[in-house]
């Protein structure tokens, strides 16, 4: 990547194409998608489950061999933040036949099946050769619904420009 390359990154259309890639892949799965987090309870039961991606981050890394900074890799972090509400009855304590957490394994099933590598050449899911390499990669926070009928996720995606 030349010093022209990397200053014309255009992260808008990279998180962009992302969301609609999730967009395409996970339409059946949710009832509301965003890029523009919203939390309950101005999320509303009837919104979820919904999902959202949010960018966070950016790290830049020289590339070795160069002057230091110039040119440099370019990872773009951010979240990807699931809600599920739990509308199934009140159960008796290990007879439970729904689960919030049940229905949140399966958006995170439907997540990581969406990025499977595009790439067969590199193994890599590169949204269509946009970028280098898209990936979940750190610590996923999970809530099953511990105190009370809200569960959530947040899962950490990286994107190596």
């Amino acid at each position: 990547m030349s010093l022209n390359q990397y200053a014309a990154v255009d992260r808008e259309a990279i998180w962009a194409a992302l969301f609609a890639w999730f967009q395409s892949q996970l339409k059946t799965s949710f009832v509301s998608m965003g890029r523009k987090h919203i939390a309950p309870p101005q999320l509303t039961i009837a919104d979820q489950p919904a999902f959202f991606q949010v960018a966070g981050k950016e790290i830049h890394i020289p590339r070795e061999g160069r002057i230091s900074g110039v040119p440099s890799k370019l990872i773009l972090r951010g979240w990807l933040i699931l809600y599920v509400f739990d509308k199934s009855p009140a159960e008796n304590i290990g007879t439970e036949t729904t689960l919030p957490e049940t229905t949140l394994n399966n958006l995170l099933m439907a997540i990581d099946a969406a990025v499977v590598p595009d790439d067969v050449s590199t193994g890599k899911f590169t949204l269509g050769g946009l970028v280098t390499h898209c990936w979940i990669e750190g610590d996923s926070d999970l809530d099953p619904g511990i105190f009370g009928a809200q569960a959530a996720a947040i899962l950490p995606i990286n994107i190596l420009v």
